[in-house]
């Protein structure tokens, strides 16, 4: 099968080679490789906790799951206007690059296609409807960080289950 997707490939390639080119030797590429997409979108979004635009986000909230404290998770406040504006740039920021990353982790490895449709289709809505609510102001920060780190204990939970098929 897999030598029938090679050939195929390299039927269909052919109609493109220009004239003198070779097709079992592939144009350089100055575009990067999946691997390479996911390592620089991941520090990309690292950073944002640092910028001023988000303080007043981050300000209410962890960065990464392991900077939650209790504080964080008991806190009884509802968003403010500042918040909300801080929250819509940085959510409107991030999804962009989280949809980015998805896109190139699902083309680095079977089991990384698997994470990447967890993610598609239940850890982002669960982080967007989670947004909205305390956007709305039907839930305290506290509540938010909770769902937030409950997210984020369950992609790390489907990804040690991905993990454990290949075994």
């Amino acid at each position: 099968m897999r030598l029938l997707v090679i050939l195929f490939t390299m039927l269909l390639s052919a109609c493109a080679v220009p004239p003198g080119g070779d097709i079992l030797k592939p144009a350089p590429s100055d575009s990067p490789s999946p691997r390479e997409t996911v390592s620089a979108l991941t520090s990309k979004i690292k950073y944002f906790c640092l910028e001023p635009e988000y303080a007043a986000y981050f300000a209410k909230t962890f960065c990464t799951p392991s900077d939650i404290n209790l504080a964080m998770m008991s806190d009884r406040t509802k968003i403010t206007l500042a918040q909300k504006n801080a929250l819509n740039a940085w959510a409107q920021a991030y999804d962009k690059l989280a949809d980015e990353l998805n896109e190139a982790l699902a083309l680095t490895s079977p089991s990384n296609k698997q994470m990447a449709d967890y993610n598609k289709m239940i850890a982002f809505p669960a982080a967007q409807k989670n947004r909205l609510e305390l956007y709305e102001g039907k839930i305290t920060w506290g509540v938010y960080n909770r769902k937030r780190k409950d997210i984020s204990d369950g992609i790390a939970a489907e990804s040690r289950r991905i993990v454990q098929q290949k075994i």
